[in-house]
């Protein structure tokens, strides 16, 4: 009998909705009549009903959850292709710039050698015309004048230092913009690089199907990231660098019309001047020539007067020897008439013929 009790003191009933537990053990176990209960709840109930109802709705779910996935996946996709046209508009007009800006720099390096040998050229007119100034000085202090030829000269040593400048000027231009040519060109490379990259990705995105090996979950993908830019200022920094572009190729251009045209001036003016040099020193030439033909007659007529100068001193000389010889015998003769005794020497003719004489060669030497 106490087993009894202890078992029934144990074991709860079912009058009060608890379940059935044995001791400290809960089992979690219900009443025979919880379970008829429950049959006949299910039984009754329109589960047939709800379970199409629900999947009825679960099928219009699943249409319209596909219907608008697919059209904004074909949305999406359309609009990155959109987007990769767009990209790869630009690009093409990046790699456009390119080619010029490369060809221009090509020019502009192969105008600024010609503007360096053209440099090195005038070298040679500069140490010619040093050369002949520095000759014409060597010339005799009668012959140092300032004449036709030594201002041509003088006008082509400011021509050739004034070419120089210019030279030197349109050279530094040159090379600044080379620099302005190069950092549009820098510019736009640098451009066309991230614009390849961009359109790598947008064409590698709209090609991407579900099914692709590639595709994984990224949820932190939706978020936006810090220093985006928008359409309008992504397109405005493109602008700006084919601007960039289009200043510095047309300066570009500007400046070689200008330099072919300091090019084309200074030879022809050199040229022209350096003609003129050489017509003055020709004129000069040929008028030196025919002072010293004319300093040559003279001097052959001067030594021709000279020789008969001297014959005429030597005849003159002859001549007055036998004048004096004369003069000599003549007062010879007169001092023997002297020597006549007493009225023998008288003052006849031969006396007077021979005082005559002596006076007229006297006068004769004394006039010549």
């Amino acid at each position: 009998m106490a087993g009894k009790k202890e078992i029934s003191r144990i074991m709860t009933t079912a009058e009060n909705g608890d379940y059935l537990s044995f001791g400290d053990r809960n089992y979690g176990l219900s009443t025979i009549q919880k379970w008829h209960e429950h049959n006949q709840r299910v039984l009754k109930g329109d589960i047939i009903n709800i379970t199409d109802n629900n999947t009825s709705i679960t099928k219009n779910c699943i249409v319209k959850v596909n219907q608008t996935s697919c059209a904004d996946f074909s949305d999406s996709t359309d609009q990155l292709k959109h987007r990769a046209r767009h990209i790869n508009y630009w690009k093409a007009e990046l790699e456009r710039a390119i080619r010029d800006i490369d060809a221009e720099i090509n020019i502009l390096e192969a105008l600024r050698q010609q503007l360096k040998n053209a440099m090195d050229t005038l070298n040679i007119p500069n140490y010619i015309n040093e050369e002949c100034l520095d000759l014409r000085r060597m010339r005799m202090q009668s012959d140092l004048i300032y004449d036709l030829p030594q201002e041509e000269l003088f006008t082509e040593s400011a021509l050739i230092e004034n070419c120089k400048r210019l030279h030197r000027e349109m050279l530094r231009d040159i090379e600044n913009q080379m620099k302005m040519n190069v950092a549009a060109k820098n510019a736009l490379e640098r451009d066309w690089s991230n614009k390849c990259l961009a359109f790598k990705y947008e064409t590698a995105n709209y090609e991407l199907q579900t099914k692709s090996e590639i595709v994984k979950e990224s949820s932190g993908a939706t978020r936006l990231s810090e220093g985006q830019s928008d359409v309008q200022s992504w397109e405005h920094y493109t602008v700006d660098g084919l601007v960039q572009f289009k200043t510095a190729i047309d300066r570009s251009k500007e400046l070689r019309a200008k330099v072919d045209a300091v090019l084309i001036n200074t030879a022809r003016d050199l040229r022209s001047q350096d003609i003129k040099v050489n017509n003055a020193l020709v004129e000069r030439i040929a008028r030196t020539q025919e002072v010293k033909t004319e300093l040559e007659n003279q001097l052959r007529l001067t030594l021709q007067k000279i020789v008969e100068t001297e014959n005429i001193l030597e005849t003159l000389h002859d001549e007055m020897m036998k004048v004096s010889q004369r003069i000599q015998v003549a007062q010879t003769r007169l001092n023997t008439k002297n020597c006549r005794p007493h009225v023998e020497n008288c003052r006849e003719g031969s006396l007077i013929g021979l005082m005559e004489e002596v006076r007229d060669l006297n006068e004769s030497v004394f006039e010549s």
